[in-house]
Formats: structure tokens, sequence, C-alpha cells
């Protein structure tokens, strides 16, 4: 049997006390954490560890969502990880999902008894036809589920009508490499966090995208400015690498470093917060995360659009992956004593 080194498993122990506490975990503990070897017996440790705290501060419960890209087209901001940059060439079309499409889609999910859909807009979209839409699903969708908004950048007067015409919550995040791999002043990205978190939106954001350059250091910073805004779920988003954009030939984090980095924000969340895990990673749902989307339409993470079709193909699988990592399936009355809508 190999022996574990002593010290770490004391400090992940008195960790987990205070993660069940919903206390803050020291930095210089975070650090240490993210020092570990993924593969290493101590990281396996630590992992099965956030999976307690899951188990015990969410009742077991794991969330599939479905993200829908409602608009394609080129995008000038031309951020280096995302395939829809105008530079790339990989996105020439401009359309736009028909509500319609999208009502039928979340109609089709909700009687399979899913209950939370972000509808994705590229940077530009117009905030008023954001308002029509989420009124359009709302009249013709009935029932208690999660709708959430995730489109560019926002005041909190902004938010507050995208929560009178129906959506409950924001996804916004300043990226990790934003300002370098970006043409985004990271401080406007924080300014719309913030923005969002004095309205009347719940706020999510996220470690996004992930790569393989970014530092401990980097990850801390953004872990100690989530914290700080008190988020209904903070999403661990590993960057692929997409065939013709500037990081095509850059490795990819692995399966289980991304599952160390969702086991250390569950870690530092306790109970607080949902933990998120993209693409679906069932390892880190084994580590602590509890919740898993699929994604349909335009996607700035494939060259490939799914806009005219409305298979919710992924959604079944997503299911038994939640089951696969113990989980029972969690309905929005689930999750209100995190995120009250």
């Amino acid at each position: 049997m190999i022996s574990m080194d002593g010290d770490i498993i004391g400090i992940i122990d008195d960790a987990k006390e205070k993660a069940l506490n919903n206390q803050d975990l020291e930095r210089n503990v975070l650090r240490r954490f993210l020092e570990l070897d993924p593969f290493s017996k101590e990281c396996q440790y630590l992992g099965e560890t956030a999976r307690d705290v899951a188990r015990k501060t969410l009742g077991n419960k794991g969330r599939v969502g479905s993200s829908i890209g409602v608009d394609l087209r080129p995008c000038t901001m031309n951020c280096k990880f995302c395939s829809l940059g105008d530079k790339w060439g990989l996105v020439r079309d401009n359309y736009d999902m028909p509500p319609e499409q999208i009502i039928e889609i979340i109609k089709n999910l909700t009687s399979k008894g899913f209950h939370q859909f972000t509808l994705r807009t590229t940077e530009f979209y117009s905030l008023d036809d954001l308002c029509v839409l989420s009124k359009k699903v709302r009249s013709s969708v009935k029932g208690s589920y999660i709708l959430t908004v995730n489109t560019g950048e926002l005041t909190t007067d902004d938010a507050n009508r995208l929560y009178d015409a129906g959506f409950n919550a924001a996804y916004h995040t300043v990226r990790l490499g934003e300002g370098k791999d970006t043409p985004f002043d990271p401080e406007v990205r924080i300014n719309t966090m913030r923005a969002i978190s004095k309205s009347n939106l719940k706020l999510s954001c996220g470690l996004d995208p992930i790569g393989v350059e970014h530092t401990n250091e980097e990850i801390l910073d953004k872990l100690e400015l989530f914290r700080s805004l008190n988020p209904m779920a903070i999403c661990t988003m590993k960057r692929i690498n997409v065939k013709g954009t500037p990081f095509e030939n850059v490795p990819e984090i692995d399966n289980m470093r991304h599952a160390q980095i969702a086991a250390i924000i569950r870690m530092a969340s306790g109970g607080r917060n949902m933990v998120a895990a993209h693409p679906a990673n069932l390892q880190a749902l084994k580590w602590g995360a509890n919740h898993i989307s699929v994604e349909t339409g335009a996607n700035p993470r494939d060259s490939d659009s799914y806009m005219h079709s409305n298979d919710t193909f992924g959604h079944e699988e997503a299911v038994r992956m939640i089951h696969d990592a113990g989980y029972e399936l969690g309905v929005s009355e689930d999750f209100k004593r995190i995120a009250p809508y």
C-alpha cells in the first residue's frame, strides 16, 4: 500500500471541517491543493473529500443544465479561444435561432424533468430582443425552472430589466487570460459581474477557459474574486483548443487536472455554490462538482453549429453521468437554498 503525506492529509481534513461549515479556506491552503499532482493518492483523497462535502451540504443532489446558443455570427472581438472570431474564418453565416425553436427545445426538456436553461448569445445581441425572447419562453413554457442569460456587458439596470422579463440568473466572468487572449478590459468584465450581483439576478461565474499555461496564482486570484461576489454557481471550464483558432496546437489540460480544480472549488465553497464542470467530466463529478450542461445551437467551443436542429441528444447521457457519480438528480426546488429565485 502506498503511504500518503500525513501533513497534506491533515490539511485536507481541517479544510473539510471548514467547508462543511461554509468557512473560507486560506489562500495558502488552496495553493497547496493546486500544487498536488492530479494523479497522486493525496489528490485522490482531496477529491473524495470534496465529494463528501457535496454529499453532506447539498443533499447529494446533482443537476443537468441545457445551454442554447441563440445566435450565430462572426464576432469582431476575436477572443483567441473562441471559434466565432471573425479573423479565424470558421463562421461565415449570420443566423438567429427562431424563438419557436428555442421554445420547442425547452418544452421537450422540461417534459423530461430538466429545469435549468441558459440562453447564450454573441457579445452584441440586443437587450430588447433578449427581453422579448424571455417573455415568449415564460409564456409558452410554464413551470418552476431556472432561466439564465449569458450575453455581453450589463449594468444593474440592464440586469433588472432581464429579471423583469423572466430571467433568474446571469452567467458572466472575467476570463483567464482576459486582456491578453481577449480585447476586453478585465475591469469592465468585473464591473458587469458586480452589477449583476447588485441586481435581482443571481450571478454565475467561472474559471473559464482553463489552459495549460494558467498558473496557480492566476486561478487563486479568480477564486478570491468569485468568493467576494457570492455567486450561486462557479463553473470550471476546460479550454477546448478548436482547430483554426490561435490555440489549435496548444495541449489541453487533462480531465484529472480539471477534476482537481473542481474539487478545490468545492472545498473553497462548501455548500454555498453549485460547482459545474464543463465539458461534462465524470471524474470532476466524483470529486465534488455537482452540475454539468449540454449544449445546443451555436457553440464558441466548436467549429460546427447545430442551429437548425431540435435534437436534444446528450441530455440522457448527462443524467447517466450524474447517477454514475453517485448523485440523485435534483429539481429546481432542491437548489433554492443556494439560489432562491
